[in-house]
């Protein structure tokens, strides 16, 4: 065996090594009690001859639970926003639309630096728009924590991010009003 061929072997070897690692590392599948119903009859397209009688049993399918009724309301209908405060929040799955290119001349420092301060300006305003938002939604975790009575240590560090992102939110507006 030539050194190639042993080192080719040893990365194949160790290549499936590691992929029976990660299936066997991996969570089994949840298991969904299935009332399985056979009833053969002859069929008219097969032609072929069949016993008739009709059995039942129960068999465990391992297959994943896919089912609008299990899934959440983000994921069924993506336009509307999760009913409850309990339910996570899933973003919805659109494409990403590409943030507009500079479309002056490159060899124009002045107008690049132009643009590119008109974007620092709009991402600024985003995020002042985007902190009432999450901080509304921060205040709703916080008094929901109080309710459960969470460590202190937990409810200070929300206290802590409501604040910090108000100082950001008028850090950012000073530095827009000048």
């Amino acid at each position: 065996m030539t050194r190639l061929q042993a080192v080719a072997l040893t990365l194949v070897m160790s290549g499936l090594g590691y992929a029976l690692w990660v299936l066997l590392s991996l969570a089994p599948l949840p298991t969904v009690e299935v009332r399985a119903q056979r009833t053969s009859a002859p069929t008219e397209q097969t032609g072929a001859q069949h016993d008739t009688s009709t059995s039942t049993e129960n068999t465990a399918i391992s297959a994943p639970l896919l089912g609008t009724a299990e899934m959440p309301a983000a994921i069924t209908a993506p336009n509307k926003e999760p009913v409850s405060e309990s339910t996570p929040y899933i973003p919805p799955i659109v494409s990403s639309t590409p943030a507009p290119a500079y479309s002056g001349d490159l060899s124009d420092h002045q107008a690049y630096l132009a643009y590119q301060s008109g974007e620092m300006n709009r991402m600024k305003q985003d995020y002042i728009a985007a902190v009432d938002k999450k901080v509304a939604r921060l205040e709703l975790l916080l008094e929901k924590g109080v309710k459960h009575k969470l460590p202190e240590q937990q409810l200070q560090e929300a206290r802590d991010k409501i604040q910090g992102l108000r100082a950001m939110q008028k850090r950012l507006r000073k530095e827009l009003a000048q």
